[in-house]
């Protein structure tokens, strides 16, 4: 057994401290955990996790209770483009190993920048990207960012295609021309649709003038990629993969939009990421046990080992493609995550 997932079992499911959801999970499956799993691989006993306990259940069924109210927490809510919102929370250490260190990491970023501020055009309130944008900012630049906050949970409310859609983006659009014109803002996070409608209204000079974007939030294909590279011709680009329970997997490195589709490579560690079978025609417990071979598309499942919060199984709603290990770290990755082609799966992007 590795030394991390020892150490989690350990503290998720001590008898008198551990977490009550696991202890509960424990019981209703007959035998010791931590018996049972030895390995990560072992991890498929427990079957596949129902993320529908995170919308249902108080955030302290996830928490050990040895450890609630010992060290502070940040708290997440999931933005709801699959379904309700599913609520998490990490240890201070754990959110800055899982959404800003790896963009340090990835970017090489190591001193705040002498010039220049960062705009954030995304939601905050109880979205932690918006906790992470604040951070990347302050660590990137010594300043708070500037932003445009947002409801991703009411645009999807408003009717698609809509006039009430519609001027409610205008909204968000204008306030961030007007932070454009302002200030000196050289650094630009947030998803591809929200910069896709920002782009025609920016001048000259302050598209010339951004040097980084970073998206997430959604995914962004190729085109799109390609087309906000022409927007901003002096920037370089940087995905992210991820989502609120688990964190972030980034590509390899910042680059320029070059009509290829991105790969992601999660720190290793904390967060494991498997591409399993996508055969219908198995129980989602059997395809846990089949993973896809390098080149091969698979659906996305996660493995969150923090002490704050454990969380195995998860299968997203997600597949790509099993990509090779990259760089030290020895983790695979995964190429051009997309929807699963599945009815029962419905995604609502809208513009988060």
């Amino acid at each position: 057994m590795s030394e991390l997932l020892e150490r989690i079992l350990e503290i998720h499911l001590h008898p008198e401290t551990g977490t009550p959801y696991w202890l509960e999970r424990e019981r209703e499956l007959g035998f010791s955990l931590r018996r049972r799993v030895q390995y990560m691989d072992d991890l498929y006993e427990l079957g596949p996790f129902d993320l529908q306990v995170l919308h249902e259940r108080p955030l302290a069924d996830f928490i050990p209770k040895g450890l609630l109210h010992q060290r502070r927490l940040i708290t997440g809510e999931t933005g709801g483009a699959t379904g309700a919102p599913k609520t998490t929370a990490f240890f201070e250490e754990e959110f800055q190993a899982a959404f800003v260190e790896p963009f340090l990491v990835t970017t090489g970023w190591e001193t705040p920048v002498a010039d220049g501020h960062w705009l954030w055009l995304g939601p905050s309130g109880p979205h932690i990207i918006g906790k992470v944008a604040r951070q990347i900012a302050l660590a990137t630049t010594g300043c708070d960012g500037f932003s445009v906050d947002f409801d991703p949970r009411w645009y999807r409310v408003l009717t698609e295609g809509s006039l009430a859609r519609q001027r409610y983006l205008d909204h968000l659009v204008r306030q961030a021309v007007h932070i454009l014109r302002q200030q000196d803002i050289r650094f630009l996070f947030s998803t591809p649709v929200m910069l896709t409608a920002l782009v025609p209204i920016m001048d000259d000079a302050s598209k010339r003038a951004i040097e980084f974007v970073y998206l997430g939030g959604m995914p962004v294909g190729p085109a799109t990629l390609n087309e906000l590279g022409d927007a901003f011709p002096n920037a370089r680009f940087l995905t992210g993969y991820g989502n609120t329970l688990f964190g972030v997997s980034h590509e390899v490195r910042p680059h320029r939009p070059d009509h290829t589709l991105q790969s992601y490579f999660p720190p290793a560690g904390r967060l494991v990421l498997r591409l399993v079978s996508m055969n219908r025609n198995t129980s989602d417990s059997e395809r846990l046990r089949n993973v896809v071979n390098e080149g091969e598309r698979g659906q996305v499942v996660m493995h969150r080992l923090d002490e704050s919060c454990f969380l195995a199984n998860v299968m997203e709603r997600d597949c790509g493609i099993r990509v090779a290990a990259s760089g030290s770290e020895g983790v695979d990755g995964v190429k051009d995550p997309q929807p699963v082609p599945d009815a029962r799966f419905r995604v609502e992007n809208g513009i988060y």
